[in-house]
């Protein structure tokens, strides 16, 4: 919004809710009156009562009270924006209290190209502890697990243009709005500490809360993975939001997959390769190559693709080609996954490739029921199992129950992180698409890129049993990772993939319209 001289006015509407009056709703009110930022309205929407007592701050005529019951977030989104007389608004929880420059540190990069504004902040634990949170920066992470914390700024007249909070949805309305938003604007992370969450004791304790979840759900649960333990209303709200979000840009997919195609010439030495990149995993490594060896399925090798290690993995590996001789070594000084992998991809001499990782294990049935699969279903480009999980002394871990990933589809799988295991691909449908990109996923994600590829052009088939067991332990490599360079790597093979499948469907509409 321009003023009279062509400057674009920074009125805020801070947008507190509140349900009842407590200590924390007391103190954060008084810290957004004491700003350093002068241009702001308070609107305080009360779910209850209590927001007479907040409005005894004197006569602030900063101040207007809205006693409004809404049904859900989303209702009571659309009632402050369209109360709001500031052209940006601010959403403080009461359990946030605002640094003295946060108004003023958030109207610094408001801008009309700008859709959100979102800042670092820190937690304050009942024990008076305070740790930072430190956000990402989100450009392109198309996923509703993107952390922006509990206070966030809007454009109102970008989400009137938007079409404002869909009101349909009772899990997913703020990931809607930032998803359409981010078609056409841009969120902008302010890098500085601006305000204080204080947690209650079940947060304290990471136990989520109705507060923790207000405006942005699904943060919180299980890191990344949290979409396996949705409800399924949850689930089912925010992969319509995300359908949606592919609809209108063009990249959700419909047409039919393609068969694999083998020549009638086409031999094989064995059936299946299992490739296992390792390094110093001397504790596991043998109890990985034996849950192979000793499964019901024998038209197999096994190729090893040691990464250097130095804790004794490689003799323990050159004890089990002894031992056996469907077991190979391959030796690299390379520990890049990517890398590892596709070693172990141009020397496999069978149909499929199927992958375990060094600290995992397979169950007696796991090649027997996927190879299976494979052979009598002529589209499958891959099949995925079911996968449970085990600690460091294979007991399984019945809390985490077994991981199914029945939310996958091909294009689901552009907003979940992962598609299950165990993994079993035709050796030529990856080297159809390259092999694992080393380049641009060295490190991570490059697994996931393939198999989004791969979905492009061949079915992905679910194998309704346990044949994979996944081992959590302190040294679990997933683990250790920069968590940054995770997002980072994900990010990048979705942004990859809507470009592509964008590509294909227009040009799909291009080939129906010369009909």
């Amino acid at each position: 919004m321009l003023n009279g001289k062509g400057v674009l006015e920074k009125m805020v509407t801070v947008v507190y809710p509140v349900c009842g009056t407590n200590e924390d709703a007391v103190r954060g009110l008084k810290q957004i009156l004491n700003q350093a930022y002068e241009d702001f309205e308070v609107l305080i929407l009360s779910q209850g009562e209590g927001a007479e007592a907040l409005g005894t701050f004197g006569t602030d005529e900063r101040i207007s009270v809205d006693l409004f019951s809404a049904e859900n977030t989303a209702q009571l989104m659309n009632r402050a924006f369209a109360m709001a007389r500031g052209n940006w608004v601010l959403f403080i929880p009461s359990d946030v209290t605002p640094k003295p420059d946060f108004l003023s540190e958030y109207a610094r990069v408001f801008s009309e190209r700008v859709g959100m504004v979102y800042g670092d902040y820190e937690e304050v634990s009942p024990d008076g502890t305070i740790a930072e949170r430190r956000l990402l920066d989100v450009e392109g992470d198309i996923t509703e697990r993107a952390s922006f914390g509990r206070a966030k700024g809007f454009n109102k007249e970008a989400v009137l243009a938007v079409g404002g909070v869909d009101e349909t949805y009772r899990r997913a309305e703020s990931y809607d709005l930032r998803l359409r938003l981010s078609e056409f604007y841009d969120l902008v992370r302010v890098g500085k500490v601006l305000y204080s969450v204080h947690l209650s004791p079940d947060e304290a304790c990471g136990k989520e809360t109705a507060s923790s979840k207000l405006f942005f759900p699904g943060e919180g649960k299980y890191g990344g993975f949290s979409y396996l333990f949705y409800d399924k209303d949850e689930e089912k709200e925010i992969e319509r939001a995300f359908e949606n979000y592919l609809r209108r840009i063009e990249a959700y997919l419909t047409h039919e997959n393609a068969e694999v195609i083998y020549e009638p010439g086409e031999r094989f030495e064995v059936m299946v390769t299992v490739v296992i990149p390792v390094y110093n995993r001397v504790r596991f490594i043998r109890k990985a190559v034996e849950s192979v060896l000793w499964g019901t399925y024998q038209d197999f090798e096994i190729v090893v693709v040691d990464n250097g290690s130095t804790d004794g993995t490689l003799e323990e590996v050159e004890s089990l080609c002894q031992e056996s001789d469907k077991v190979k070594l391959i030796r690299n000084d390379r520990n890049v996954i990517a890398y590892s992998l596709n070693l172990g991809l141009r020397a496999a001499r069978g149909k499929y490739i199927s992958q375990l990782d060094s600290d995992d294990m397979y169950t007696p049935y796991t090649l027997e029921r996927m190879v299976g699969h494979l052979e009598s279903h002529p589209r499958c480009g891959m099949a995925v199992s079911y996968y449970d999980l085990i600690d460091s002394e294979d007991r399984v871990l019945d809390e985490f129950g077994v991981i199914k990933h029945l939310e996958y589809n091909r294009n689901n799988i552009l907003r979940v992180d992962g598609i299950g295991a165990v993994r079993m691909w035709h050796k030529k449908i990856m080297l159809e698409f390259g092999g694992f990109d080393e380049g641009r996923f060295g490190h991570y994600g490059e697994d996931y890129d393939l198999y989004v590829k791969v979905s492009e052009k061949y079915d992905i088939d679910r194998i309704h049993e346990v044949c994979y067991h996944y081992r959590r332990h302190p040294g679990n490599t997933d683990a250790v990772r920069d968590p940054r360079m995770k997002i980072a790597n994900k990010t990048l093979a979705r942004q990859l993939a809507l470009k592509r499948r964008i590509a294909f469907n227009r040009q799909e509409g291009n080939k129906e319209a010369e009909r």
